[in-house]
C-alpha cells in the first residue's frame, strides 16, 4: 500500500519549509536509483511550486557543499549518517534531479488534478 503524508496548515505557518525537509528527507534515505521519481510535493499556486523547487535544489546543492544550514544538522543526525555520507547522498540526489528534471514533480493542485 502506498504512503501519502498529508500536511495541513495555515498561511505564514511554515508548510513550504517542512514540505521542503520532507522531500530532501524522502530522497537522501531512499535506495532507488532515481530517489525523487515517486515522489510529488503539491501546493496551491504556480509561484509556490517554483519556490519549493528552488529552495529543494538550493538546500541540496548547499548540502552536497558541506554547508550546514537550515536542518542539515538535524536532519543529518535523525538519518543517522556521517558529513562525508550525508554529502554525498545529497550530492546524488541533486544530480538524479538535474538529469531526470521531468521526474521532478512539485506542482499545484490544479496541474495535479
Amino acid at each position: 500500500m502506498t504512503n501519502f503524508h498529508i500536511y495541513k496548515a495555515s498561511a505564514g505557518s511554515g508548510k513550504t519549509y517542512t514540505l521542503v525537509r520532507e522531500y530532501i528527507k524522502k530522497c537522501l534515505c531512499s535506495n532507488s536509483a532515481v530517489a525523487h521519481q515517486p515522489l510529488l510535493a503539491i501546493t496551491f499556486t504556480n509561484k509556490a511550486a517554483g519556490e519549493m523547487k528552488d529552495r529543494i535544489i538550493s538546500t541540496l546543492f548547499n548540502f552536497s557543499q558541506g554547508e550546514k544550514i537550515d536542518f542539515y544538522e538535524d536532519l543529518r543526525i535523525e538519518l543517522g549518517y556521517t558529513d562525508q555520507y550525508f554529502q554525498k547522498k545529497s550530492k546524488k540526489s541533486l544530480s538524479d534531479i538535474i538529469h531526470y528534471y521531468s521526474s521532478f514533480s512539485v506542482s499545484t493542485i490544479d496541474k495535479f488534478i
